[in-house]
């Protein structure tokens, strides 16, 4: 059955109140210390996934009660806690998508870690003042609902065209080096012909 798979990750610097709502068929999955989330706010977890080391004892405890699944990972391990469950669940669930709440902020090599995740799965990131996801070649409507809004070539993006934004752009070819198309405003159209696009919407402060 297809489903949304929605994944909570740390750090928890994010008003899960403000982001999270419940929906039909969705699918709730814990990493490490966005369980923390889940348990206190009493939310169904699908599935919880991590080493746990940022949990206290009470807490997972709480975890291992009240999770459907559960999966423990070795601390001392090759890929992060966030990476092994986009690809556990990328090789065992049926999903339309996933979106994660978190794993944006903290330490930064966790951080382009978890960006680098962008270039191999159809995902998205959330917290309070970012939605980052990736577009693949073709022709995307974008509606915008932060005040600004960049693009980023996770791979060389040829004959980028972008319309209707407050900075309009033509047959651009768009290197993964190039930083030409940050902090655009408004909404509208993004067409490209090859390679793989991240998008940026942001917010300076908390509305």
């Amino acid at each position: 059955m297809s489903r949304k798979i929605k994944i909570f990750a740390g750090p928890n610097n994010y008003d899960f109140n403000r982001l999270y709502f419940e929906e039909a068929d969705e699918y709730i999955v814990g990493v490490d210390s966005g369980l923390a989330y889940l348990v206190n706010l009493n939310i169904k977890i699908d599935l919880a996934i991590g080493d746990f080391d940022s949990l206290d004892q009470k807490l997972y405890h709480d975890v291992v009660k009240t999770a459907t699944s559960l999966i423990r990972l070795e601390k001392d391990k090759s890929m992060t806690d966030l990476a092994y469950a986009v690809d556990y669940l990328y090789n065992n669930m049926d999903y339309d998508k996933i979106e994660i709440y978190g794993g944006l902020g903290g330490r930064i090599d966790h951080l382009q870690a978890n960006i680098n995740l962008l270039k191999r799965y159809s995902l998205s990131y959330r917290d309070d003042k970012h939605h980052i996801y990736a577009l693949a070649k073709g022709r995307h409507i974008i509606d915008n609902f932060h005040t600004y809004i960049s693009f980023f070539a996770l791979e060389d993006c040829y004959n980028l065209s972008l319309t209707g934004f407050k900075f309009e752009l033509n047959n651009y070819f768009l290197s993964s080096s190039d930083s030409l198309c940050v902090s655009n405003q408004a909404s509208g159209s993004v067409a490209f012909s090859k390679g793989r696009l991240m998008v940026i919407e942001s917010d300076d402060d908390y509305k």
